[in-house]
Formats: structure tokens, C-alpha cells, sequence
């Protein structure tokens, strides 16, 4: 950082204490001029953190792309000294859109010409990420005290009887120590969790079998039974402020007997203050779906919480039989869940990237979308 705390400096911003009594976010992709306020204390370094947007799923549509999940943005952090916004009156901000192709990149970020973070690429671009190529690769931080690199998009496989999506990856914690994990790899008929802030996505231990996503202090798991008469979704990893999301249940006793659990949102919350940005969700549950004989029983992920990845979704069999489900959307800087086959992925949260499916359901139908970037700043007025 370009400057150092000054305990003398500490005042109370909201419900914490610090130098900074203001915030502003920005967290819908467009164009944006921030005014630079005419009583800002010059003494109080401004605070910003930039995020690029996610990139979405690999695939389009039917067989066109991949499976991979979408990568997440980057992140750029800096304290900038007050004098140095003395010669502007507004500084423009650009907040970079969310891939919406399969095969593009999430938009740009930026803080005037002080800083930016480049978006992540889907999950059938592998073109060049300043410096990273690969599919589904993270955006990185441009031009800040800290720069970090958003995590990779799961693998996944498109195949119309046994495709498997991977989960969206996540973009960095706030806290700007670490870069974004990876989102969970798909199995057969299976896909993978999204990422938190905090951990990578959980891939499924075996086929037609449903993980959560990972919450903000534990890894989600995966369901470890699957058959056509009953189905346990994956638990959705636990967060710093809430539990993760409980796995769906789907059971089938006769043609006239069913019994259905649907899977559970990660819990927590998020405190966004002068002084203090925590994110501290629960993944979301996986998804459950049984059959006896001309009888349904399914259901849908769970999204992840503040942080946290989606859960995952999966068919009980091959083709487009027992399907239709949808995987869990990412919490804010969280990635979507993945989805097998029929299935679709989850968007992701700010930033985060797009969940991955193995066929039919993609960015063209609206599908495992990136989420857009995120600006916060934080700073101090003479009051």
C-alpha cells in the first residue's frame, strides 16, 4: 500500500472503526462518474477495490462449446492519497458486464486511469488474460497496490447422455490476500460446485450425484447415494456468518407415494461498511431427483450465500430423462453451480463466473451467465 495506517486517525464509520466514514458501491455493469466530494479529509487515503466481471459457461447451446464453468474476475486494490484527486472533480468509473457468450470475456473494470481489473474468459475462450491463457482462466488486477487473479472455471464435458458442467469460479476475497479459487470439475451426469472466496468447488464422487457449493468457512460436499427410487443432494459448505445450505431429498415409495426436500439457499450475510467489507455465506444445497415408474419427484440447487458458490444439479439418468433442473446461483464474488446433462448451470455473483452444463442449456438460453463487476469505495468526510 502506498500508505500506512495512522491509528490517531481512527473514527467510528458505521458499525466498525477506522479512519473511513463513507462507501459507495457500484455493482451493475455500465458507465458511472463519482464526484469527487468537496469536504473529503485529505488525511484519509481513499480505499478502492475494483472487480472485472465473470466470464460465463462454456457451452451455447445443444453441443456448441464446453462444459467448463466461467472464470471469475480480477481484482485491483489500492489507497490513493487524496492530493493526487485534487486536479478532477469527478473520477469516470466503468463497472465491466458479465459474459453472456460462451465463448467471450467479462468486461473490464475501472477507476479512472488509477486502476483496473480485467474480466474472466468463458469457458470456451482461452485466449490470452494478461499474461494467463487457458479456458475459463481468471482476470487479474491491473495497476493496483494489489492485484489479483480470479480462479479458473471447472471442467466439464458436453455429451447428450453422460455430460457433466463444472462449477463458475470465484473472484478474490475482499480482503485482497489471496486470488479466486476454482470452481468444481463436472463427473458423469454430474456438475461440479461453485467456488467461495474462501474455497474451491467441490467435485462429485460419483455419477448422477449433486454437490454444494462451498460457503465462506468449509468446502460443500458431495452426495454419496443416487438411485432411481431415492436421491440426497451434496450440504453446502458452512459460512463464516450462517450455515450452508442443507441438500435436497427426493424419494419415490410407490406410483402413488412421493416425498420431496428441496435444497436449501446458503445462509449468512455481509457487512459493507466505511471500514469493513466481510462476506460470510453458506454454500447452496445440491439438487435431488427420483422416478418410480411413470412418477417425478425433482428439484433445484440452492444459491450460495454472500462469498459463496451455488450448488450443483444433476439427472438421474442418461439423456434428457429426470432433467430440467437448475443448479444454484452464486453469492456475490461467488461462482454458479455446475449441471449435468438437460440440466442447466447457475449464474454467477458479481464477478464471479458462470456454472457449466453438459448439454442443451447454456449462455443462449440464459444460462451460466458471468456476474457483472463490483467497484467499492471507501473514504473519509469532514463532518
Amino acid at each position: 500500500m502506498r500508505t500506512i495506517y495512522n491509528p490517531a486517525l481512527a473514527r467510528v464509520g458505521g458499525n466498525g472503526v477506522g479512519p473511513r466514514n463513507q462507501i459507495k458501491m457500484f455493482n451493475v455493469a455500465g458507465t458511472f462518474d463519482w464526484v469527487v466530494p468537496k469536504t473529503i479529509d485529505p488525511n484519509v487515503p481513499l480505499l478502492v477495490r475494483v472487480w472485472g466481471g465473470g466470464g460465463a459457461c462454456g457451452l451455447s447451446t445443444a453441443a456448441t462449446g464446453n462444459g467448463h464453468g466461467g472464470g471469475g474476475g480480477g481484482l485491483a486494490m489500492s489507497e490513493i492519497p487524496i492530493f493526487e484527486l485534487t486536479t478532477v472533480s469527478t473520477v469516470p468509473i466503468i463497472v465491466g458486464a458479465g459474459s453472456s457468450f460462451h465463448d467471450g470475456t467479462g468486461g473490464t473494470s475501472s477507476f479512472g486511469a488509477f486502476l483496473s481489473a480485467t474480466g474472466g474468459n468463458s469457458g470456451f475462450n482461452s485466449a490470452d488474460n494478461q499474461g494467463a491463457s487457458g479456458l475459463g482462466i481468471g482476470g487479474i488486477g491491473v495497476g493496483g497496490d494489489i492485484n489479483r487473479r480470479g480462479g479458473t472455471g471447472g471442467i466439464g464435458e458436453v455429451v447428450s447422455n453422460s455430460g457433466s458442467g463444472g462449477g463458475g469460479a470465484s473472484a478474490p476475497h475482499p480482503d485482497g490476500h489471496i486470488d479466486g479459487f476454482n470452481g468444481g470439475d463436472g463427473f458423469t451426469r454430474s456438475g461440479g460446485g461453485g467456488a467461495s472466496i474462501c474455497f474451491p468447488g467441490t467435485m462429485p464422487e460419483i455419477a448422477n450425484a449433486s454437490v454444494g457449493g462451498a460457503g465462506t468457512a468449509s468446502r460443500g460436499t458431495s452426495a454419496m447415494n443416487s438411485s432411481a427410487n431415492q436421491s440426497f443432494g451434496g450440504s453446502g459448505g458452512s459460512g463464516l456468518l450462517g450455515a450452508g445450505g442443507r441438500g435436497a431429498s427426493s424419494t419415490n415409495y410407490s406410483n402413488a407415494a412421493c416425498a420431496m426436500t428441496p435444497a436449501g439457499d446458503g445462509g449468512g450475510s455481509a457487512l459493507f461498511e466505511p471500514n469493513t467489507v466481510l462476506l460470510g455465506g453458506g454454500g447452496g444445497g445440491g439438487n435431488a431427483m427420483s422416478s418410480q415408474s411413470s412418477d417425478r419427484a425433482g428439484t433445484n440447487a440452492g444459491n450460495g450465500g454472500p462469498g459463496a458458490g451455488g450448488g450443483s444439479a444433476s439427472p438421474y439418468s442418461s439423456g434428457a430423462t429426470y432433467a430440467y433442473m437448475l443448479a444454484g446461483n452464486g453469492g456475490v464474488l461467488g461462482g454458479g453451480g455446475g449441471a449435468g446433462q438437460y440440466c442447466a448451470g447457475g449464474n454467477g455473483g458479481n464477478a464471479g463466473g458462470g456454472g457449466g452444463s453438459g448439454y442443451q442449456f447454456g449462455t443462449a438460453t440464459g444460462h451460466g451467465l458471468g456476474g457483472d463487476g463490483l467497484i467499492i469505495l471507501q473514504y473519509a468526510l469532514i463532518l
